[in-house]
């Protein structure tokens, strides 16, 4: 509070600055007990705060692991020859043995240079530049007269296409294609490197990983997925800039690397020879042997054919082309499709059985059947292999997806890139094998474009798989292969597992249910409140810990919402539970029970052990089992005795975390609707409007204050007149 008036002239000899701390006391304490309130509402937020995201973590985390059936109920998986295979088994896996054959693991494509890469500048035999490896000095020089001085033609030149090719990852439709190009002035000014070369491969976004070795002079592609239908793909097309790219595929010296097994069952890595760049015939028509093709996938008459695999858009269509065939020498033979990739199955059966076709189609119970008219005419699947367009490309996507029954070919386009080549035996005019040395002689038959992985191939109690990976998933137990042999995987309970996890159950119960107490049982030191900001002033921030520690000690003793999830948690506990078999439907059962009055568990180990023995699945179904049913009215309800203690308690904490968070929120922020935090926003306003009304109190004290000086100070004037008069 602060003097406003001009005081002491009349020599009255009034105090006027107590006078108005006197009169503003009954107000100040009126404004302390509202501070009081609030402040203590703030710190029963806070111990609010700090209590739900405790019950929050333990009930969406803590408790969550005991709802897996990989903590109450795990399995061990042992292999009789680790060297052949491993095992991991979760917990829906049976007891049992398998018996596993491994024929062969996976591998993923992979080229490496097979020498020192070729330079064509052969002056620089060691240049990591791309212009000395696709160009000899004397081009180099010819490239770059065209390229220079500030002419358009020149520039024009200069940023366009020196080099490309492309490179993919596979050949489905949903492989990754992508076309890597270097400009003129890239190459022959900004004199990028092999090692460029590689960064770009890898930012092209295919599924593939480049790298040039400096040290050893090698370039190496290597498909980071595993399995056959992960490639390596480089191919070129025409035009000046690919017939760089195929120079520069041919120098890379490139050369597809296969890993097998040797006769001691090591892996062993074996080279091909030099790869070179070839053009391979594609497969224009597929089928041709039945009079009746059946797709052995499962579609909708409302499925669209653009939804079946991942096309080529022009626009925002994706235009499709195929030849149905069937097989007639004579009159009508063809009938070629142009579609819409929106087209779905009902239509595309609707134009095949248009008035006057060679074609009937059916959808019969998921699969689209499509047949020749004539009994004695067979079906073709259609698409020119030279046809590089758009349409022609979705054409072969559709048919190779719809994957017709008994054909095991794709049709394929004419391919110009880098291939092996597919050796066999010479023969003669007459067809002999022409011997040399005793042995056939040996002849390129074709060639076979890229390089792809190997998929891995194994038997598992009878039954052939296969995975792009050496990993694969069999009844609940997945197998990692490691080498060709035979080995046998045996899947029990992990009964030590299972114990440590009880144990850390009852550890964790613990935890919660000791800071549930401790917060529920403290205690209250009513001698300590709030203290006021005045009171602060006068201590130092040591003693004003210190009070505080005390006076927020007890906050929430005895708090109902706080006692009512002890005792909730407790029921869950100690309540049996009906649905599980046998004679193990109780914690205590199984060894846990309370070790004091206030709900701490303590474990029988060896109680536990022996009943796990008896009834392998007590931990799980006493844990775990759900309770629900369906009522009358078809909505899924729970039966608190048939549930298992973890849902019990889950359940309990959801319905009062609910209600804690409307009370008091989650977090010491006033402004989140909770009631609490309304509370304290209407005592801050009511707060703030209180001193803005004792300021006003204050200002008209001393205004009264002031008057009465100055009446004193004329009645003090007036007396002097009237004793001077004297």
């Amino acid at each position: 509070m602060s003097g406003m008036g001009i005081y002491g002239l009349s020599g009255s000899g009034i105090d006027v600055d107590s006078m108005v701390r006197m009169g503003m006391m009954t107000k100040q304490n009126e404004y302390d007990k509202m501070y009081k309130q609030e402040v203590k509402n703030e710190w029963i937020k806070e111990a609010y705060a700090d209590m739900y995201n405790s019950l929050n973590t333990f009930n969406s985390s803590t408790l969550y692991d005991y709802k897996l059936s990989s903590t109450t109920s795990p399995m061990s998986a042992t292999s009789s020859q680790s060297t052949v295979a491993t095992a991991v088994a979760n917990a829906d896996a049976a007891s049992m043995s398998h018996t596993v054959n491994v024929e062969r693991t996976a591998s993923n494509a992979y080229l490496l240079s097979a020498d020192k890469i070729k330079r064509n500048n052969t002056n620089l035999s060691e240049s990591i530049y791309l212009k000395d490896v696709l160009f000899t000095k004397e081009e180099q020089d010819t490239l770059n007269g065209e390229i220079s001085g500030d002419t358009e033609e020149a520039k024009k030149k200069a940023d366009s296409a020196l080099l490309s090719f492309d490179i993919a990852d596979g050949t489905e439709s949903d492989s990754k294609k992508k076309t890597i190009s270097f400009t003129y002035e890239e190459i022959l000014k900004n004199n990028l490197t092999l090692n460029d070369l590689s960064s770009r491969i890898n930012q092209s976004g295919v599924n593939i990983k480049a790298g040039y070795d400096s040290a050893n002079d090698a370039f190496s592609l290597y498909q980071k997925d595993g399995g056959v239908d992960n490639k390596i793909l480089l191919t070129v097309k025409s035009g000046d800039a690919y017939a760089n790219g195929s120079k520069l595929l041919n120098n890379l010296q490139l050369a597809s690397v296969t890993q097998d097994l040797d006769g001691n069952n090591q892996l062993t890595s074996k080279l091909s020879d030099v790869m070179t760049v070839e053009t391979t015939t594609g497969t224009s028509s597929i089928g041709g042997a039945k009079n009746t093709y059946t797709s052995s996938i499962t579609v909708g008459n409302d499925t669209t054919l653009d939804s079946l695999f991942s096309g080529v858009k022009v626009g925002n269509d994706t235009p499709i082309t195929f030849t149905l065939y069937n097989g007639n020498t004579t009159g009508e033979m063809k009938e070629t499709f142009n579609l819409g990739g929106g087209l779905t199955i009902g239509g595309l059966i609707s134009q095949i059985n248009h008035d006057g076709g060679l074609f009937t189609a059916s959808l019969d119970d998921g699969h689209l059947t499509i047949k020749a008219k004539g009994s004695d005419e067979t079906v073709s699947f259609q698409v020119d292999n030279t046809d590089t367009s758009e349409k022609a490309e979705n054409g072969r996507y559709l048919i190779n997806a719809l994957k017709f029954d008994g054909i095991t070919e794709e049709l394929s386009v004419d391919v110009t890139g880098l291939a092996t080549a597919v050796m066999g035996d010479k023969l003669d005019a007459d067809g002999n094998v022409v011997m040399e040395n005793g042995k056939a002689v040996q002849e390129v038959k074709g060639y076979k474009q890229g390089a792809e992985g190997v998929s891995a191939k194994v038997n598992i109690d009878g039954r052939e798989y296969t995975s792009d990976t050496s990993k694969i998933t069999v009844g609940n137990v997945t197998y990692t292969l490691a080498s060709k042999g035979s080995t046998t995987v045996t899947v029990n309970q992990d009964t030590d597992k299972l114990v440590e996890n009880v144990k850390k159950f009852v550890e964790d119960y613990n935890k919660m249910i000791d800071e549930l107490n401790e917060k529920y049982y403290e205690e209250k030191y009513s001698d300590y409140g709030v203290l006021t900001q005045t009171q602060e002033k006068g201590m130092t921030k040591e003693q004003i810990d210190k009070w505080n520690e005390k006076a927020k000690s007890g906050l929430m003793n005895h708090d109902q919402n706080i006692g009512k999830i002890i005792s909730e948690m407790r029921q869950a506990i100690y309540t049996p539970v009906e649905s599980a078999t046998g004679k193990y439907n109780t914690m205590m059962s199984i060894g846990i029970s309370s070790a004091n009055d206030r709900g701490h568990l303590k474990l029988d180990e060896d109680k536990l052990k022996k009943a796990l023995a008896e009834e392998p699945d007590a931990v799980r179904e006493i844990f775990n089992s759900s309770g629900d049913y369906t009522d009358q009215n078809g909505k899924v309800q729970t039966d608190y005795d048939k549930q298992g203690v973890i849902g019990r308690i889950s359940d309990s904490l959801y319905k009062n975390l609910k209600t804690m968070k409307s009370y008091a929120g989650t977090s010491t922020e006033a402004a989140d609707g909770s009631s609490l935090g309304d509370l304290i926003r209407e005592l801050q306003t009511k707060m703030s409007n209180f001193k803005t009304m004792m300021k006003s109190y204050e200002n008209m004290l001393y205004k009264k204050y002031d008057a009465m000086e100055l009446a004193i100070q004329r009645m003090s004037v007036s007396m002097g007149y009237i004793t001077g008069g004297q």
